[in-house]
């Protein structure tokens, strides 16, 4: 992997976490901050193992903590930071990182947008930044607003935009949490891109999203490399936390020595056992 330079001024990675940090989120900020970004990480509580040179932050200083919610009431706030990580971009506090992208090169400008394409036809926002008057960044907060919905949601595929109205027909609010898992995220975003005329900004998979999230698991296997996936191209490369832990059902695992993963900790001089 290429070393950092020191001749850039690098735009603040910003994120929102809620909980004590694993090996996982500790290996990601330091990759950041050896790789020259500033880093702040917002969250409601203090956190406890915040690795030195990071910024700590009340995420309410954002988004009240009343607005804190969970997948289906009981499953990760993943829906959360997507309504955290657009207010973040409307406030331009800098890029939006999820904690488990690891830093490969560091991102340099930004430029105005920033996003890639995990596969042909879907959008993440694992890293993302939109200038704060976007008119695409007013469609993306509307999906959290307080007020009243459209009966058929634009950025749903048409079996759950049916499912949805039918809901609603019936009473039913269908708050973002309860709809189907990514559609405040890559659903939203590659809609609302699509809509805008931005999908020339989306930079290729192999930016943030070299390998597939599919094929994360094995990264912790020993024997498993990164050689083969990353590219002149890729900044990072996204871990999906959810794929190791089941989407937040199970405990973190730790990476089996002479494993990809294993190896990018001690490149960070990280001991996940005790991280």
């Amino acid at each position: 992997m290429p070393s950092p330079r020191t001749d850039m001024i690098l735009p603040k990675i910003v994120s929102f976490w809620h909980g004590p940090l694993s090996w996982l989120e500790v290996l990601c900020i330091r990759s950041f901050l050896r790789q020259g970004h500033p880093v702040a990480v917002y969250s409601y509580e203090p956190l406890a193992n915040l690795p030195a040179g990071a910024e700590w932050h009340d995420a309410a200083s954002v988004l009240p903590q009343e607005k804190l919610i969970f997948y289906k009431g009981r499953g990760t706030p993943g829906v959360f930071s997507d309504h955290f990580r657009y207010a973040v971009l409307r406030a331009g506090l800098g890029v939006y990182a999820d904690l488990d992208v690891y830093c490969v090169r560091p991102i340099e400008g930004p430029p105005a947008y920033l996003m890639a394409w995990e596969h042909p036809g879907s959008v993440n926002g694992a890293v993302l930044h939109i200038p704060a008057d976007a008119p695409v960044l007013d469609d993306l907060e509307t999906i959290f607003a307080d007020g009243p919905r459209p009966l058929l949601e634009p950025h749903l595929p048409p079996l759950r935009r049916a499912e949805v109205a039918i809901r609603r027909l019936f009473g039913d609010r269908v708050t973002p949490e309860h709809m189907q898992y990514g559609a405040t995220g890559p659903m939203a975003l590659t809609y609302y891109i699509n809509k805008h005329g931005l999908t020339a900004e989306v930079r290729p998979s192999s930016t943030f999203y070299p390998v597939p999230y599919k094929d994360i698991p094995a990264l912790m296997q020993s024997g498993s490399s990164l050689e083969k996936a990353i590219r002149p191209e890729t900044l990072g490369i996204h871990l999906w936390r959810s794929q190791l832990t089941d989407r937040g059902r199970a405990d973190m695992p730790l990476p089996q020595q002479g494993s990809a993963l294993a190896a990018l900790c001690a490149r960070e001089n990280l001991e996940p056992a005790s991280a």
